[in-house]
């Protein structure tokens, strides 16, 4: 299974979680308040946790996890919802947030989009963080913390002799 395409990635840019900060090199997400993982269906259709949830409290300063334009301010299932696309077909969701921007309006990454607000499946104690591409029977979802990892370069060595430059 494929990850986030290159483009996708190269147009998220210098990703931030959406509350808190990163964890240190060394640490897990746990470090920074990740109540729960992304856990992937087997199928589509089938159960599952479709994105990650941060601890942080109602009131809790929210900020654009990536690059984008904000695509969807609105109730999602009772809900307060933001959605930004971030590129190459990606939208990032999280929820339940009280935004302060607007539909249209163009986020840079590390920038407040609103506040934790009451309800969710962890009312008062988190946000839930998704990252999809699709709709409806083309829609996929990854692992939001791919926009804030580490992208390096790879790097090719011709052999196990040939130190890296």
């Amino acid at each position: 299974m494929l990850g986030l395409s290159t483009m996708a990635l190269a147009a998220a840019a210098a990703g931030v979680p959406p509350v808190g900060r990163a964890p240190a090199p060394g640490t897990g997400w746990e470090s920074v308040g990740l109540l729960e993982g992304y856990d992937a269906p087997e199928q589509r259709w089938k159960p599952g946790h479709r994105g990650v949830d941060l601890a942080a409290p109602t009131g809790t300063a929210v900020v654009a996890p990536a690059e984008g334009t904000v695509s969807f301010v609105g109730t999602v299932a009772g809900r307060p919802t933001v959605s930004i696309e971030v590129g190459g077909g990606w939208r990032t969701t999280l929820e339940p947030v009280e935004a302060i921007v607007a539909v249209g309006d163009t986020v840079r990454a590390g920038q407040a989009i609103g506040t934790v607000a009451a309800g969710g499946h962890c009312s008062g104690r988190c946000v839930h963080w998704g990252l999809r591409a699709g709709h409806g029977r083309d829609e996929r979802y990854r692992d939001p913390r791919t926009l804030v990892q580490d992208r390096r370069p790879s790097v090719l060595w011709i052999d196990a002799n040939t130190p890296p430059r």
